[in-house]
């Protein structure tokens, strides 16, 4: 078979005249249609013509990809601008299921049109590797066939787990982000007996919604005297992760294990906010450790770092330039600041260190020490527990190569201007 389009040939023409045949489909509708005809998945390959660099590598690594007939598929090319203008690529997008892609970008569908795969730039790129990814996924086609259509026809329960069935046959990243097949398991098991709910198909904005729902008593819940059910929102958390199989050690998907991770810190975080117990606090920076141990370089790991370097009594802030922002405080509790001063020392003396707001934030500052090479070595003038901003010190002699600091606990009382200022270090005598 061999459908071709006039705008399509003078395309491949331009780019490579001894392009070998190869089928185009121009019109999504029709490759959909030839499929369902021939009862065999689609490969897609969008790309663009006169503005992607290497089009014509890609597409020539694509033909000899396609020629070689050892995938039972039909392979369907599509120029950006070949018979799509923006809203039919956009209806396109739509229909398979997908919401962005960068081009080049590769896409299998089951030869209903369901989406089964994306791949991106790189991997297009690399033909021989997808093509083992397609390959892997050609057997799985019939049992998800069947899965899926189980899961269009039943109700409750029974379609929202053989959608969940059909999701557990292609990559995890594709089965989060298939908007059919989630769009069934969040209408039929809004509860989320099936364990399938939190497993694909809740991001991060609808577990909190849950989690929260669980806090205040329900949807509508309004607790006496600003009561939260804490206990009942962590059960729900780790039954949720234990129902959905997200206590499993599986590298697909660390990145929803991570997600309720960071909501069970969530959970802790605020029991610990209204209880003010350590054994509350520990658990917090038990979660959110765990959350950074499964990755610690996703966006999840990043950010619980971050939040456990916040929350851990025994962590400090070090202020290197000189200048302080809201990032550098804590709310509802104090930590330590180690501010660099060793360029503003000479020799021994009477220092003062001052603290200049440019937001002040209800700033507070206390317990001024001198520190070099990480050991207390003088106390401020002023008492431990007195809020100022302005202190003195009597220096010792410090020595070319010593890491001079200033040593003090803050804490920033308002959270919605948050506190800023710069640092400064001044020998008076």
């Amino acid at each position: 078979m061999n459908i071709r389009s006039i705008t399509f040939s003078l395309l491949l023409a331009a780019l490579a005249p001894a392009f070998a045949a190869t089928v185009s489909f121009p019109d999504f509708q029709q490759a959909k249609q030839q499929a369902k005809t021939d009862n065999k998945p689609v490969l897609i390959l969008w790309y663009g013509s006169d503005w992607m660099q290497d089009c014509a590598s890609v597409v020539q690594a694509w033909e000899k990809f396609a020629g070689n007939g050892k995938l039972p598929v039909i392979f369907a090319q599509f120029n950006d601008k070949t018979g799509q203008t923006s809203d039919e690529r956009r209806k396109c997008q739509n229909e398979i299921g997908i919401e962005e892609y960068d081009l080049p970008a590769a896409v299998l569908l089951a030869p209903d049109g369901t989406l089964m795969a994306t791949w991106n730039g790189k991997d297009v790129r690399k033909p021989e590797g997808l093509a083992k990814d397609v390959a892997a996924l050609v057997p799985k086609i019939p049992q998800f066939m069947k899965h899926v259509a189980t899961a269009r026809d039943r109700g409750g329960k029974e379609g929202a787990m053989a959608a969940g069935s059909a999701l557990k046959l292609i990559p995890y990243a594709d089965a989060r982000r298939h908007k059919e097949l989630t769009g069934i398991i969040n209408k039929k098991d809004p509860k989320n007996e099936t364990g399938m709910r939190a497993l694909f198909a809740m991001d991060h904005q609808a577990m909190y919604k849950e989690i929260n729902n669980t806090l205040n008593g329900g949807p509508d819940g309004k607790l006496k005297d600003g009561a939260r059910k804490f206990d009942d929102a962590v059960r729900y958390v780790q039954a949720t992760m234990s129902n959905s199989g997200l206590d499993k050690d599986s590298k697909a998907i660390t990145e929803t294990r991570q997600q309720w991770l960071a909501g069970l810190a969530y959970v802790y975080r605020e029991k610990f906010k209204a209880s003010k117990d350590e054994k509350d606090r520990k658990l917090l920076l038990k979660a959110l450790a765990d959350c950074v141990k499964l990755n610690p370089k996703s966006q999840y790991g990043i950010g619980a770092a971050k939040y456990h370097h916040y929350w851990d009594p025994n962590s400090f802030t070090v202020i290197e330039n000189m200048f302080y922002n809201p990032g550098d405080q804590t709310h509802n509790f104090e930590k330590d600041w180690h501010v660099r001063v060793t360029k503003g020392m000479d020799g021994p003396g009477t220092y003062e260190f001052e603290l200049i707001p440019h937001e002040n934030g209800r700033l507070i500052t206390r317990n001024f020490r001198l520190a070099v090479n990480g050991k207390e070595v003088a106390k401020a003038d002023a008492a431990p527990d007195k809020d100022t901003k302005k202190v003195t010190f009597k220096a010792p002699n410090v020595k070319k190569g010593d890491k001079v600091e200033v040593w003090l606990t803050a804490e920033c009382r308002d959270g919605w201007f948050g506190c800023s200022g710069e640092c400064r270090m001044t020998k008076v005598r």
